[in-house]
């Protein structure tokens, strides 16, 4: 394959795109390489996509599905034959994930609705119930307002849109009838990794009453708890905080946060709801 390591450094180094985009490029990445002969042996093409599996698990901690897919394809039996049919066999029931979510939240999805990060599940979803949503007011995703990029897309559907500073979020919760994010990792303790700023959110929207969903693959569903390891929440160059940096002042960019699974009124997956049931199950 051309330009391996360009592909998995994209990954690594991305701030456009949500998970679901990074899954897929992962997928891709892991089936070309099983299907792109390059005159080495089966041994030594079994150790590349090997290494590069592991380069890209380690590539976003904070993504359990990027992990969760490589799992599924360097496991699958049946050397790069069997590698090929498990990532295309994944590739089809990932891209078939988002509309088995919408069945199960769609009577959730009513009203005014507030969202945080730029998720392509939560997307997807709230163009498929456009036609119960009255607003969707987006928080702008500082420090690259990634909100902003949501806003333009749900105008593009004609869904009445809201754009706000992420502070402002407590000032329009009493209106809402509920908060949806998607997730870039569930632990197994159901906390939530997902976009730095979803932890005050929920924590504002148990504190209105507001129900907060959140809508992700099972592929997201990590087997680890949370340990309190910062590197989860993948920390970013500050000067995308602060660009002319103050003497003696820290900053400090982490760009996803933890969310206590008792703040989740739901997580919805296209296998269903399990906001109250064991995590071990759903894998």
């Amino acid at each position: 394959m051309k330009n391996l390591q360009e592909r998995i450094e994209a990954v690594r180094s991305d701030r456009e795109h949500g998970s679901r985009w990074l899954v897929g490029e992962t997928i891709a990445i892991l089936e070309e390489l099983t299907r792109a002969p390059d005159g080495s042996s089966e041994e030594e093409r079994l150790a590349q996509i090997r290494a590069a599996g592991q380069e890209l698990m380690q590539a976003r901690p904070a993504m359990a599905a990027i992990a969760g897919a490589v799992r599924r394809i360097l496991q699958a039996p049946g050397g790069l034959a069997g590698m090929a049919q498990e990532a295309a066999r994944l590739r089809e029931e990932y891209a078939r994930a988002p509309q088995a979510i919408i069945a199960h939240a769609r009577p959730l999805l009513a009203g005014t609705l507030m969202t945080h990060s730029l998720s392509g599940t939560v997307l997807e979803a709230l163009q498929a119930c456009a036609s119960q949503i009255k607003r969707v007011i987006v928080l702008e995703g500082r420090p690259r307002y990634e909100g902003r990029e949501v806003a333009r897309r749900l105008r593009e559907l004609n869904l009445s849109v809201t754009l706000i500073t992420d502070a402002e979020a407590a000032i329009f919760l009493p209106d809402c009838t509920a908060v949806v994010v998607g997730a870039d990792s569930v632990l197994a303790n159901g906390d939530v990794i997902n976009k730095a700023g979803t932890a005050l959110l929920a924590w504002a929207s148990h504190g209105y009453g507001i129900p907060f969903y959140v809508l992700c693959e099972s592929l997201k569903i990590s087997p680890q708890p949370w340990t309190g390891d910062l590197s989860l929440l993948e920390e970013k160059e500050p000067e995308e905080v602060l660009d002319q940096p103050i003497a003696g002042v820290e900053v400090r960019n982490f760009y996803f946060d933890r969310t206590p699974g008792e703040l989740v009124t739901a997580i919805v997956t296209e296998r269903g709801f399990f906001n109250k049931e064991p995590l071990n199950d759903f894998r």
